[in-house]
């Protein structure tokens, strides 16, 4: 056999053959420098998830602003209200609003040290965004840090129709939670502050975490102070060293499913198949008598 034959297969076996626990979905997060690149593109939208305010003091150019608190609804606790999905209509009012299609890429971009894009991120998993959904690396932040180009400048797009499909495998409910205590195949991941997560830290009637859920505070996945998400590697074996394994569906939740969909991002970057955000997460739970604690 030829040697060029040889190495050529030699070198599919190894891709074909390389552990899962390897793969990434690395399309989900883009860098500054390709972004400055593709500014312009067709069927590309740039969405600023930051307050009004802040989008008028300054944007990435081509980017429409869209603020986070329009894809939310705040929970009234008095009326049970803890889940902060936005019904089906609003989502999809509000896509088609900033000429989000079925099938338009969008970059969604925040700060860059919080968790408000990867809360859209998540909101447009749920809905059934067909399209490419990414996160900008390091945020507005990174951006502006690297003396990049900035405008007051809003863009005039056209609005378009995008029809909403649930993903219910994207989302977990306290029932669903209830119904999997304890199940080998189910992992629980805590992403609160370890002060919450033992309970000395209460922000509910109750104070503690869910039973059988690990603790992997969700700052974690990022360097410190500059808002980057750390290395694949180095977030695959924080994950792993917790028992947190692409075999097992995760289940993440925090206070309110903020801080959760960092978390569900990061694993979606890691390439894990089955992850769900309980989106009523402990302000749900711990101010419910009922469900059991630790």
């Amino acid at each position: 056999m030829p040697i060029i034959l040889m190495t050529f297969l030699a070198l599919i076996f190894v891709v074909t053959s390389a552990p899962a626990s390897q793969a990434t979905h690395s399309e989900l997060l883009v860098e500054t420098g390709w972004l400055a690149v593709h500014l312009n593109d067709t069927n590309l939208r740039i969405v600023d998830v930051r307050s009004p305010e802040k989008y008028r003091a300054g944007h990435i150019h081509n980017a429409v602003s869209g603020p986070m608190e329009e894809v939310t609804i705040r929970p009234d606790l008095k009326k049970a209200v803890t889940h902060e999905l936005p019904p089906k209509e609003k989502i999809e009012a509000w896509a088609g609003s900033l000429g989000i299609g079925n099938a338009t890429t969008v970059i969604l971009y925040d700060e860059g040290n919080n968790n408000w894009a990867t809360r859209v991120f998540w909101t447009l998993e749920y809905y059934g965004h067909g399209g490419k959904v990414s996160i900008l690396n390091g945020g507005f932040n990174k951006w502006k840090s690297e003396g990049r180009e900035t405008t007051g400048d809003v863009p005039k797009v056209k609005r378009v129709r995008f029809n909403a499909s649930i993903d219910e495998s994207r989302l977990a409910t306290k029932e669903y939670l209830l119904a999997n205590l304890g199940k080998k195949a189910i992992l629980i991941l805590d992403v609160r502050s370890p002060k919450e997560y033992r309970g000395e830290d209460r922000r509910a009637a109750r104070r503690g975490h869910i039973p059988g859920a690990v603790n992997v505070e969700w700052t974690n996945n990022l360097l410190p102070d500059i808002g980057l998400l750390k290395s694949p590697n180095t977030l695959r074996q924080l994950y792993e060293a917790s028992g947190v394994t692409k075999d097992k569906e995760i289940i993440v939740y925090c206070q309110s499913g903020m801080r959760a969909s960092h978390t569900y991002f990061t694993l979606r970057l890691l390439g894990y198949p089955r992850i769900r955000v309980y989106d009523g997460s402990w302000q749900e739970w711990g101010n419910d008598p009922a469900p059991p604690i630790e």
